[in-house]
């Protein structure tokens, strides 16, 4: 559970990555298709992996703005989470990135 204090100083950060992103337009044009007849699940799965990779293309582009996240997540200086291993903050961006609430207030967001 992300705390509603470090939530809210997340999410200017979270919408300046979408804003570099466009990502609203890049789902809009990649992801919005007619499912009929189609499995679901795998195309769920296929997205993710696509918006994924998509993110990790473009990812210097958004550095600074995942840093600035981790930080706050971590309680952290910025310093500290860009000498951190990688893997810790890897870890930190999938744990935040997929708190449902957060995943659930962009959706609606997108909308």
């Amino acid at each position: 559970m992300i705390e509603s204090e470090k939530g809210f100083d997340m999410l200017p950060y979270m919408v300046d990555i979408f804003d570099k992103l466009k990502l609203k337009e890049y789902i809009k044009k990649n992801f919005i298709r007619d499912v009929k007849g189609k499995n679901v699940d795998n195309l769920q799965i296929e997205s993710g992996i696509d918006l994924f990779s998509y993110v990790l293309k473009n990812s210097p582009k958004i550095k600074e703005e995942f840093f600035n996240i981790v930080a706050i997540a971590e309680d952290k200086k910025i310093e500290e989470v860009k000498k951190q291993p990688l893997i810790r903050t890897i870890s930190t961006i999938k744990e935040i990135f997929s708190n449902k609430e957060l995943t659930d207030f962009f959706k609606q967001a997108m909308q």
